[in-house]
Formats: C-alpha cells, structure tokens, sequence
C-alpha cells in the first residue's frame, strides 16, 4: 500500500493531444488508467491561425474543468513517415548524432517531396476551393500558354502574377479562401532546409543481406520550433509531434503481428503492413477529388493483399462502420475495425494511437514522434539517467551503509550485552570469591589466634611447669652458696637479676680464648659484697667461683675496689655476675619461649 501511495502505477498526468489538418484544430485530454485511455475533456475549433486556434482550443478545455498546463503531443500533416533502408541493425544502433545524419540523409528529398503538397493550388483544391481544371487554367496563364477557361486575353503580365491573385482575378475563388490556404501553408511549410527527424528499427529487408528497414517521421526544425513556442505560450510542453496518418497501427493488440491497417483521412488513404510484429511496407494514396471507399481501395491493392490477410480500418468514429461495410461487400475480406474506448466523433484513431505511444501503453516502434532537439539518447547514456542513477547508487550506498552500521550496532550491541552479562557473572563471581576470600582470612586470623593462644598457653605452662621450678632452684642453690662461702669477713649487700636481659645474650669475652667461646648467657645474677679486707675479697671471689661451678655458672666481671663500708668502716667493695652458659644451638628454643612469655 505505501509502494502505491509513492509509485501509483497504471495512472500518469493528463496528457493534452491535438490534431490539425492545417485548416482546423482538435483537441483531447486524455489520461491512463491502467491499460485504456480515458478521455477527459476534448475541444475544436475552425480556426486556420494555428496559434489563435491553440489558444481557442486550451481556453475551452479550461472552460470544461481541465486545470492546464503538462504535456502534449500534435498530429500534423507536415509531419512525414516513411520507412527508409540503413545498414544499421536496429539491435546496435549508432549514435544519435551518427544516426542522425543517415536518417537524414535518407529523410530530406523524401520531406521536399512531400512538402509539395502544401503548394497554394494543392491546398485550394484539396479544401474543394477550386477544380483541377480551374488549377491548370491558372498554371497555363502563368506559363504564357492558351487560356481555355476563358475570361482575359492572353497577356505577358499573367506570367508574373502569383497562383492565389490570379485565381482571385479569375472569379475561381474567393479572398477570403486564398487567405485560409496561406495562413495554412504557413503551418504547413518552412523555408528553411533544416530537418528534425525520429526512427525506430524494424525488420531486416529481405533481398538485401544486412539492410534493415527504419521509420522515420521527419518535419522542418523551424516549424517544430514555432510550434514548440506556440504551445509553451499555452503553458504546455510540446513532448512529440506525430505525422497525420501512421499512428493508427498503434491501436493494434499486442498480440497482433501480422495484418494489413488502412487508415483513411480527407484527400488521402495510408497503408502499413506489419509482419513478425515490424512494419514492412507503408504506401499513401493521395487524391482529393476521390471518395474515401476509392482510395481505400487503391491503396489495398496497391499493397498487393493476400484474401487471408488480416485487415483492419482505422477511420473516424462517424465515418468507419459504412466504409467498413462498403469494403467487405468490395473486396470480400473480413474487415477489422480499430478500436479504442477512447475515440469517438472527436479523438480520431490517430490522436488515440499517439496518445498511447506517448503514454507507453502501444507497442514500441509501431509509430515515430518528431521531438525537438532529435530523439534522446538510450537510457544509459542519458544525462539525466546517469545522474538518477548515480543519486540511486548513493541512496543505495547510504542504504548499504546505514544498514551496515545497523547490524553492526545490532551485532555490537549484542555483544555488549552478552559481555556485560559476562561481566556481570564474573562480577558477582568475584564478589563472592572475595567474600569467601575474607571468610577464610578471617579463618585464618581466628585459627593464628588460636595458634598463638596455644603457643602462649603451652609456654606459659612450660613456664611454670619446667622454667620456675628450675629457678626456683638456682636460686636455692645460688643461696646456699653464698650461706656456704661467706665467711666473718664478707658481707653480702645485694644480690638480684636486674641485668637479666629478657633474651638470651652473648657472653661478654674476658680473654682471648673467651672470644672462641660460642656460649651465650641464659642467666644472670649481679652480686654485691663487702670485705674489710683486699684479701677477704679475693678469697671471696675465689670460693664462689669453686661453690658455682656445680650449678653451671660462672663468675664474670669480678671487681674489687677500695670503698667504705657499713659503719663507715674501711674496706673493699666486691661486684660480680653470676652467669650461666649454654650453646648457642640450644638458645633457639628458649628464645622462643622468652618472646611467647
């Protein structure tokens, strides 16, 4: 439903076609719908001034509810077709220019030809102005030859005279009617030699190997320009103009594509043969003086008709079903009538036929329009579709681009989320590890207190158990000493374990061999004494170093100095340690024990 909104297919713009016979112009607004043609407004006028008859006939279709403005296509008798052998296979054409110059070639004395029909004596009797005797009568005075018509003497003054005066002087016609014939000459002729022409390839010719038939429709440039103007003072554009006769082939199913078409006009009948789907051969019978069913019949036999060829008639609406019984009584054939819902007494076959080439719904190449500036280029080689194309192929790039970086986001985003859900599981993995990981340091802390609550507690009761009763001990023993060794002369001042380090430390050396001495101190008693003599002191000293030696200690820093005593007497003072020495090996576990307590 949106496609259709954008792209409504089947219905195009109205399109304005006209169609003129250089004395009168008609006028249609047809449009598509689908595949038929529907006829909106239509319009004539008798008007011979082309210009003012486009103006009277646009005005009228306004008049009616046609808004203007658009296109428009117009059938002329100006315009020729015919069809012309190139040595160019339709399937590779030339180039435009190049095809050009061939078509013309081929086209122009075809075109002077045909333009002698518009001659001043051709109009004036085809309009039944004027006989053709009364036509020749006026040649032969203007030629110095016998006057048969009578009327005025011969004289060399009628050689110089113009055909249309002199007829008017000869009472063959009127002014008013020499008027009409060259305001319509002048729509129907140009004195310029430069021609415009269309094509469309057909089929090859048969007795000449690679030669191939073209239509053409060519016209003069100044004419298709004056007309182009004329209808863009109107505010219309002049897409196409179409020759006269040769449009009604388009009016033929697609399906049909072999037959015979006879299309009859005033003056004149126009035949087109097609045969595969191309048009082989197309012939004109002109002749004014004769009927339409006379001319028919000319030009069927003049194409050489077999009884089982198709044939179709196109022809006004008014006139076509008498001429088309007046055929088949004649030739004894069955005789087609072309038909279009949108012809009647004013859209004739012709204007249908274009309208439906215009509007892309005839088969192609059935009839050729002249377009101003000579016909486009192929599709690829247009500026305009290399230009669309190439905005195309950016839409399309964007397009690509934005629905890369689409799916791109879509594949990033989803990957986002898997990574944060990812993220999120290793998160919350490591919350719990890190939990599990304080749980156990706090395990591990509690299980250390424990330890160390265990070691202190088993110190504490090596300790008691073992370390106090064993100096409870040495001190016992220390004591008994002393109550074994002092003497009259000795008195004991003080003796305590205030220079007991809280460690095990090296012996201090006394001597050299006390430097190898690898021992270390675990006790330590510092011993005050006095004695009233120097003698008594180091008898003093000498007896606890023997009292001692049981008990595993040793005396160290023994000093003697001359100090007063208690009552003030004379006498020595006595220091030393009491120290016991163990090996440094044996230290560690007590050490231990020490920084447990």
């Amino acid at each position: 439903m949106r496609l259709k909104k954008f792209l409504p297919l089947g219905k195009s713009s109205p399109l304005l076609v006209c169609e003129t016979d250089g004395f009168s112009l008609r006028g249609a607004v047809l449009a598509r719908s689908g595949t038929r043609l529907d006829v909106l407004h239509q319009a004539k006028t008798e008007q011979v001034d082309m210009a003012e008859a486009l103006a009277d006939v646009v005005g009228a279709l306004k008049t009616s509810g046609w808004q203007g403005g658009g296109s428009a296509v117009l059938l002329s008798p100006a315009v020729l077709s015919a069809l012309v052998e190139l040595p160019v296979n339709p399937k590779k054409p030339r180039p435009v220019a190049q095809m050009m110059e061939l078509v013309r070639w081929e086209a122009e004395p075809l075109l002077m030809q045909h333009m002698s029909r518009w001659s001043l004596g051709q109009l004036l009797i085809g309009q039944g102005y004027m006989t053709e005797e009364q036509a020749q009568a006026v040649l032969d005075l203007q030629q110095g030859k016998p006057n048969k018509a009578g009327g005025l003497a011969l004289s060399d003054k009628f050689t110089s005279r113009r055909f249309g005066d002199l007829a008017e002087e000869l009472g063959y016609i009127k002014r008013s009617q020499l008027n009409a014939c060259r305001t319509a000459q002048a729509w129907l002729t140009a004195d310029d030699e430069q021609i415009e022409c269309g094509w469309a390839g057909q089929g090859p010719v048969e007795d000449i190997p690679g030669t191939f038939n073209w239509l053409v429709s060519c016209v003069n440039k100044a004419l298709l320009h004056r007309w182009t103007e004329v209808f863009a003072g109107q505010g219309l554009k002049l897409k196409m103009l179409y020759p006269l006769t040769g449009c009604g082939a388009t009016l033929l199913p697609k399906s049909q594509s072999t037959g015979l078409v006879l299309e009859s006009q005033r003056g004149l009948a126009f035949a087109t043969r097609l045969q595969a789907g191309q048009i082989a051969v197309q012939h004109q019978y002109l002749d004014p003086a004769k009927t339409a069913l006379e001319r028919c019949l000319e030009s069927y036999h003049a194409m050489q008709a077999a009884p089982d060829e198709p044939l179709w008639l196109a022809s006004r609406q008014g006139d076509g079903p008498a001429l088309a019984a007046d055929l088949r009584q004649l030739l004894a054939v069955e005789v087609n009538e072309l038909g279009d819902p949108a012809l009647d007494d004013q859209v004739t076959p012709g204007m249908a036929g274009a309208a439906r080439h215009a509007l892309g719904l005839g088969v192609e190449g059935r009839c050729v329009g002249v377009r101003e500036g000579g016909p486009l280029p192929p599709l690829p080689q247009r500026l305009e579709v290399r230009a669309a194309a190439l905005a195309a192929l950016l839409l399309v790039s964007v397009a690509a681009a934005e629905i890369s970086l689409m799916v791109r986001k879509n594949v990033i985003e989803a990957h986002k989320q898997e990574v944060d859900a990812q993220w999120k599981t290793l998160d919350d993995a490591t919350k719990r590890i890190k939990a599990q990981i304080e749980q156990v340091e706090q395990r591990k802390q509690a299980l250390a207190r424990q330890k160390a609550d265990q070691v202190r507690l088993e110190a504490m009761l090596d300790f008691y158990n073992n370390a106090i009763p064993e100096r409870v001990a040495l001190v016992q023993g220390v004591l008994s000493v002393l109550q074994s060794t002092v003497s009259g002369e000795v008195i004991i001042i003080s003796i305590d374990e205030s220079g007991k380090s809280a460690r095990a430390t090296l012996a201090a050396p006394e001597s050299l061999a006390a430097l190898k001495d690898k021992r270390v101190e675990v006790e330590n008693f510092n011993l005050e004494a006095w004695a009233i003599s120097e003698a008594a002191a180091q008898t003093f000293i000498q007896k606890m170093k023997e009292a001692v030696a049981p008990w595993q200690l040793e005396v160290r820093d023994a000093q003697v100095l001359s100090r007063r005593g208690p009552l003030n007497l004379d006498g020595f003072a006595v220091s030393m340690r009491l120290v016991k020495l163990v090996e440094a090996d044996s230290v560690a576990p007590a050490q231990q024990k020490v920084k447990a307590q």
